[in-house]
Parts: structure tokens; C-alpha cells; sequence
């Protein structure tokens, strides 16, 4: 074997270690090491992915927890500044191992939410000088994830096949930033601060412009099966498209009520792609047919009429945020649950463990 041969086959050891230690590290002694790296015990030139203060100090409080129990309980966040959370998803691939969207970059938790670390990959492209916009794991392969970030002027896309610690971009764009994606087959959908909508070919890595808005898009669901797509503008309003992008239309039944048009969150069906819930300035409200009438949940006993988020579990209960505190329902609408947390923000987002429900707040 020749000298690049050999320097080949020691580059492959090296880092089939580096992914192999990776995967068996438990969630803190090691990982999380006080001084921010997971590898300086091997190659002192590898950074960490997850880094920060393990004293357990708190500047800025945006995670927390609901226990089997039903009580909130505040997650410990090792980062010394305040951060707007706006997203928090698990990964297919560890059950354990969290990630959640912010203005300062990626954070993981290897812990089911109940520490969380800034993350980076490998090459440092995800830092906490980095807003992170969307993260999303590709429902048809569980290994395969994308990201948005925005960074010196260029929105970029990248995709990962490794949990993160490890990118490939796809994309990027001076001047403009993709808020919210979603894929349908092999193609990314992907929503500009510009109001376009670029789809993303990840056969042919090729893109072209669907179409153009006023206005940012804030909000993009796809949801599977058929030709419907959801938008929220930043401008305000909803917009459905029943012939997969080539046309959208305004959801004007919403502009009868005031603060109804300004857009949250929402939430479209998996099973029934015309029931959507939408949190709005309005207050909570439900269409049954793909936006065209709407309710608003005249029995929610929030103090202020505006809902930050919404979503809803596998059994069909209804979560959803208010001034702080969080509200569910297991009777459709009919009767609320009120869950006190001590957020300074607003809660925006949250996802269900096993048994337990992890919360993100701010970003809203």
C-alpha cells in the first residue's frame, strides 16, 4: 500500500472511532465534559458537539418539563445567555437524544430533555452565533435530517445523516433566509423571508421557484397524501394550495375577526388533512374543512384571548399556551386542564416523551 493509502486508512480509523465513541457515550460524564469536549480524552483537535457550563447555572430559563405526574419541573440549561427556543424535535434514530431550534444555534440533550448543551457539528457550521430556523427529520428515512440556518448575510440549507454532527449543504441564499420546510418524496419545500417558495430536487439537486408571496412565510405544513400545502405569512393570514403549490388562496373567512389572521402556530391533522387547529391573537380556533369555516374555543379559560402554540398527541389531546401557562384537553375542546409554569417568555413549542412532555419557550 502506497503513503496516501495508509494516510487514507488511518483518516477511516480515526474518525470510525470518533462516531463509534460518539454513539456509546452516556448522557453526561463524558459528553458533556466541563470543559466543552466530548473528544478531548482521544484528538485534542476535535471540539465537542455538545458544550457548555456544567456548574448548572441559569441565566435564561426557556426549558422545562411535565412529569408523569402532571407537574412542571424546569430543565437545567448549561449556557450562560438568554435564548428563544422555537422548535424541539426528537431524533428517530435515539429516542433519547433531543434537539431544539434557537436564535443562538442548535442545543441537544441526551437526557430526554432534562439537560440541555449548545451542539455543534464537527466542522462548527452550527454555533451559537448561527440562528437556527427549522430542523426536520425525513419521515420516509429516519436517518436522514435537514437543518436552516442563517449566518453573515446567507440563509443555508444542509442535510445530515448523522444526527447533525456531520452536514452537507444544499442550498444557500444571500440575503434571504428559509423560515419553515417541509418534504414531500424527495423534495424539500422550502418558505423564504422573501414570501418564494423553492423546491428543492434532492435527486437531481436541483431547485426552481414554485411561487412568490408578499410576504414571509412563517408557517409551511405538507401534510401526506393529496396535493394540500398550509401557509402562514408573516404579513398575517393562512393560504392553501389544493394543486401542490401552483396556486395559493387566502383563508379569508379568518379576516372577520379581529387578531384571527395573525398566526402563531398550527396544527394540520395527520389522518385527516382538512382539520386544522391554529393558535392565534384571536384566541385557539378549528376548522373541519381545510380553513374554510373556523371556531374559535369559546371554553379555553386563558386570561388573555392570544394562544402562542398548538398541537395535539397521538390520542387526540389538545395542548396549547397562553400568557405562560399551558392548557389541555382530552374531551375535544370541551374541558381544560390549566398547567402553571414559572417561563418569563412565552411557550413556544413542545413535544411528548414517553412519559413526559418537554416544553421550549420563547421565539413567539
Amino acid at each position: 500500500m502506497d503513503a496516501k493509502g495508509i494516510g487514507f486508512l488511518a483518516v477511516l480509523i480515526v474518525w470510525g472511532g470518533l462516531f463509534y465513541l460518539y454513539s456509546l457515550t452516556p448522557a453526561v460524564p463524558s459528553v458533556f465534559a466541563g470543559n466543552g469536549s466530548f473528544t478531548a480524552a482521544v484528538f485534542s483537535t476535535v471540539n465537542s458537539a455538545f458544550s457548555g457550563n456544567d456548574s448548572g447555572s441559569v441565566s435564561s430559563q426557556p426549558f422545562g418539563y411535565i412529569d408523569e405526574n402532571g407537574e412542571f419541573k424546569n430543565s437545567q440549561m448549561h449556557f450562560d445567555d438568554p435564548v428563544g427556543i422555537s422548535q424541539i424535535e426528537v431524533s428517530p434514530t435515539d429516542s433519547s437524544l433531543f434537539f431544539a431550534v434557537s436564535n443562538s444555534g442548535l442545543f441537544a440533550s441526551k437526557d430526554s430533555g432534562l439537560n440541555w448543551y449548545s451542539f455543534s457539528d464537527v466542522e462548527h457550521k452550527l454555533n451559537s452565533g448561527v440562528a437556527v430556523y427549522k430542523i426536520l427529520f425525513n419521515p420516509e428515512n429516519k436517518k436522514e435530517s435537514f437543518v436552516s440556518v442563517f449566518s453573515n448575510g446567507v440563509g443555508t440549507v444542509y442535510k445530515s445523516e448523522n444526527n447533525f454532527l456531520s452536514l452537507e449543504k444544499l442550498i444557500d441564499f444571500n440575503s434571504e433566509g428559509v423560515y419553515d420546510f417541509d418534504i414531500k418524496g424527495n423534495d424539500l419545500y422550502l418558505g423564504l423571508s422573501n414570501g418564494k417558495i423553492i423546491i428543492y430536487s434532492l435527486d437531481k439537486n436541483e431547485s426552481r421557484i414554485l411561487t412568490a408571496l408578499s410576504s414571509p412565510i412563517t408557517g409551511l405544513r405538507i401534510p401526506p397524501g393529496g396535493n394540500l400545502i398550509y401557509l402562514a405569512l408573516k404579513s398575517g393570514g393562512l393560504y392553501l394550495s389544493y394543486d401542490g403549490g401552483q396556486s395559493f388562496s387566502r383563508l379569508k373567512y379568518l379576516d372577520n375577526y379581529k387578531g384571527a389572521n395573525t398566526i402563531n402556530d398550527f396544527f394540520v391533522s395527520p389522518s385527516n388533512n382538512s382539520l386544522i387547529y391554529a393558535a392565534t391573537d384571536y384566541g385557539l380556533i378549528r376548522s373541519y374543512d381545510a380553513g374554510v369555516t373556523w371556531k374559535v374555543f369559546k371554553s379555553l379559560p386563558s386570561e388573555v384571548a392570544s394562544v402562542s402554540m398548538v398541537t395535539l398527541n397521538k390520542k387526540g389531546e389538545i395542548f396549547t399556551a397562553s400568557n405562560g401557562k399551558i392548557y389541555k384537553s382530552r374531551d375535544e375542546g370541551k374541558n381544560w386542564q390549566i398547567i402553571e409554569t414559572n417561563f418569563g417568555i412565552q411557550i413556544s413549542t413542545l413535544v411528548f416523551d414517553q412519559n413526559k412532555i418537554i416544553i421550549g419557550a420563547g421565539n413567539k
